[in-house]
């Protein structure tokens, strides 16, 4: 039975949240405020986080941040009330975020974002260890190591802390070397949208991606872009 955690300021919320959730037979955790949230996420190490970004003190971009500097890879879906959906959208993917919804929330679109988040991490992790052994460790121009049996990245012997989309991108277009893979691919291919989704999502997950990888580079050796087209590895590095 996947764990969900919830965490926002708002008791009726959580509580509503969580209420939805137990229906549809999720276990949940509950924290009323980001610091508790995250204490117990590391704790409880839930499958899937609920985060509201509008917390006092300590918010969900607050919460993000620190959650993934640690390493942490678990899929987080973010409750706003915001208004500017699109501004917003942009900075909770920069964020290291999974997806979002408004508030007020439908129950039935809540516990399909939270099964398809479920699907796409559980799809990530499988995707990892079916690879055949002889390409579980990918060494590109003696600095990049793609690591399939840890789902990690590092750079001259340094973990990168990807989230779990991030390595399937990264992953993704390492086997597709040389090809370009446009962005409605990725969204296949990466995040399972069985449909168009928006593309905004694969370019602010390769410009975060990017500055893991390759930080403060002022041109980019991995993840590189076919103007109109999409995004490719070259096929010399492999």
């Amino acid at each position: 039975m996947p764990k969900i955690l919830i965490v926002d300021d708002e008791p009726e919320i959580v509580a509503s949240v969580s209420d939805v959730l137990s229906s549809f037979g999720f276990d949940t955790v509950c924290a009323t405020d980001g610091r508790t949230g995250l204490s117990i996420a590391e704790s409880e190490k839930p499958d899937l986080i609920i985060l509201d970004w509008m917390m006092p003190e300590y918010s969900g971009l607050d919460f993000t941040n620190d959650f993934r500097a640690k390493g942490k890879t678990t899929p987080i879906l973010f409750l706003t009330a915001r208004g500017d959906l699109p501004v917003y959208e942009i900075e909770v993917l920069r964020r290291g975020a999974d997806d979002y919804m408004s508030k007020p929330f439908d129950p039935t679109l809540l516990v399909e974002r939270v099964k398809n988040l479920l699907k796409r991490s559980k799809s990530a992790t499988s995707s990892a260890t079916e690879e055949d052994q002889s390409s579980k460790h990918v060494y590109c121009d003696g600095e990049l190591v793609i690591d399939t049996d840890a789902m990690q990245v590092y750079v001259n012997g340094v973990s990168c802390d990807l989230t779990s989309n991030e390595f399937k991108l990264v992953q993704y277009l390492e086997t597709n070397a040389g090809r370009v893979c446009s962005r409605d691919e990725l969204l296949s291919k990466v995040w399972n949208y069985a449909f168009s989704g928006d593309v905004r999502t694969v370019d602010v997950t390769v410009r975060r991606t990017r500055k893991k990888i390759e930080p403060n580079q002022p041109k980019y050796k991995y993840i590189l872009t076919r103007r109109g087209s999409g995004y490719y590895f070259p096929k010399d590095l492999t």
